[in-house]
């Protein structure tokens, strides 16, 4: 390639909004949701809208949770029952709740060893301790699992875990190891909180980890990933309709795990339509042109990460090291994902970087920023 780079002015601050960003991790913009959006709040308008969202729907509303469980079953092979499913405002303000109800001070919560970063200041502000687990190319390895529950006795009190399209490796776990798994979690009672907000975008995938268990799985699915950036809401599947009162319903006046009225009102149209797949459809189909254009940029080999994921996990080249790689890249205008962010016990730095494909609005802003890594890194 060796093309000459463009040089960000250093003698003034690169602002976050003039850099091309590949650190956060949003699906690619869908043309069609402008015009989706706006149809869908006029006819909210006509119908009402101050008594549609007038009040909070604390669990979602009956139609609400009807719509969320008919789009929900295409993941869990059959719609789970209305008791057992809420709506939250997003993964993050369920997992808070699901934490500081199952996980006590100074308890423990495993996760990958590689995880979603917010977990970490999610677990430090409830005072939480984190516990790696060793991962491989087919994600948890068991047998660390099992000895890590061992080593920490009761203290061990849940499982995180995304086992379709992992976050950042975006590998997807095999139902032989989903269902491994599923029965540590049982031998050594585990609570399992499933964060599936990737799982819609390969055509075909597992079955979720909570069907192996789901007398104490917490299945999560949040819309934000996987459909639009707007929609900030997520839906989640407990054991028990009992179960998730418990959880949830103490906090409705302490904590804003509720989703927003409006954004319960637009999603549930949009599920009870057919938006939701053309937006699905658009974002399978952009991903595709973006990871072309990423393999063909950045010289990868095919079988670089997930086909469905929009964001890579890519290895800091030979002679540079990651703080390097990062500072060089922002220098030039593009913003990468630290490896560190997604470390839990830091024992081994990992020499590697998150490339997220979704945020760049458009292919010509994506290419030029592929091209600036893609120079930096070959």
């Amino acid at each position: 390639m060796n093309k000459i780079l463009p040089l960000v002015d250093p003698s003034r601050n690169t602002s976050e909004s003039e850099l091309i960003d590949f650190g956060r991790n949003f699906p690619p913009p869908c043309p069609i949701v402008n015009g989706r959006l706006e149809a869908t709040l006029s006819a909210i308008v006509e119908t009402d809208v101050a008594t549609a969202i007038r009040f909070p729907r604390f669990l979602g509303s009956e139609r609400d949770r009807l719509a969320g469980v008919k789009w929900l079953s295409r993941r869990l092979g059959a719609p789970p029952s209305l008791e057992t499913t809420i709506l939250t405002n997003g993964s993050q303000s369920a997992l808070i709740m699901l934490m500081a109800k199952h996980v006590g001070p100074s308890e423990i919560l495993l996760t990958e060893s590689l995880t979603y970063p917010a977990i970490k200041p999610l677990a430090k502000l409830l005072g939480i301790q984190l516990r790696g687990v060793s991962i491989d190319h087919d994600g948890i390895d068991p047998d660390d699992l099992l000895r890590v529950c061992r080593q920490e006795g009761r203290k061990a009190r849940a499982l995180y875990c995304m086992p379709t399209i992992h976050n950042p490796t975006s590998l997807i776990t095999s139902p032989e190891r989903r269902a491994a798994i599923a029965q540590i979690a049982r031998d050594t009672d585990l609570q399992v909180f499933e964060d599936d907000i990737y799982g819609v975008l390969p055509e075909i995938a597992p079955p979720p980890l909570s069907t192996y268990a789901p007398e104490r799985s917490w299945y999560i699915q949040g819309l934000s990933k996987s459909l639009a950036a707007q929609l900030r809401i997520a839906y989640v599947v407990g054991p028990s309709g009992e179960a998730l009162s418990e959880v949830f319903w103490p906090s409705v006046r302490t904590t804003n795990w509720m989703v927003a009225p409006i954004v319960a009102e637009i999603a549930t149209r949009w599920l009870e339509t057919s938006t939701c797949e053309e937006l699905l459809s658009t974002v399978r189909q952009e991903t595709a042109e973006r990871r072309r254009l990423a393999t063909e940029i950045l010289h990868l080999a095919p079988s670089t990460g997930h086909p469905s994921s929009y964001h890579l996990w890519l290895q800091v080249p030979p002679g540079m090291t990651l703080n390097k790689l990062i500072l060089r890249c922002r220098d030039h205008g593009v913003s990468i994902g630290s490896g560190n962010d997604f470390e839990v016990d830091f024992d081994s730095s990992p020499e590697r970087f998150r490339v997220g494909l979704g945020v760049p609005s458009n292919r010509a802003v994506l290419t030029r920023g592929l091209e600036v890594v893609g120079n930096l890194t070959q």
